[in-house]
């Protein structure tokens, strides 16, 4: 890993992990994900463990107001952290050699009046993140 590619992991763990409560686990297996509808309130933050064995990667809406994730490339940690209230559908790839599955999963989440976050205005979104300016 490189010297800047460790400082925006940094980055992003302390953007993320600073606002997030403990929250709720998705397991992602080869086949399918566990489970494939979480229910979760926001500012929590929710947990994909890679259980695949293979690479993978977590695609949620363009929108990167509604919620951060942080996805460290190749079997680093991934997680989610939402701040806007609805029904967030996200697709995880899971690479085998040249073979790409597709697996698809529901987030619902519930506002939690306690959780004050103002979305931001981005100067750079990086890996679904908002950095303001």
């Amino acid at each position: 890993m490189t010297a800047q590619s460790a400082a925006l992991v940094t980055l992003l763990v302390l953007l993320t992990s600073a606002s997030a409560r403990a929250g709720e686990t998705v397991v992602i297996e080869a086949t399918r994900l566990v489970p494939p509808f979480l229910e979760t309130t926001t500012g929590a933050r929710v947990d994909f463990v890679n259980r695949a064995q293979r690479s993978v990667h977590i695609e949620f809406g363009d929108d990167a107001r509604l919620h951060q994730v942080v996805q460290v490339p190749a079997t680093g940690p991934i997680w989610a952290v939402f701040h806007r209230p609805g029904t967030h559908p996200y697709v995880v790839h899971v690479y085998d050699g040249r073979a790409v599955r597709t697996l698809s999963g529901v987030v619902a989440v519930v506002a939690d009046e306690t959780d004050k976050w103002d979305s931001p205005t981005c100067g750079l979104v990086v890996m679904e993140i908002c950095i303001e300016p």
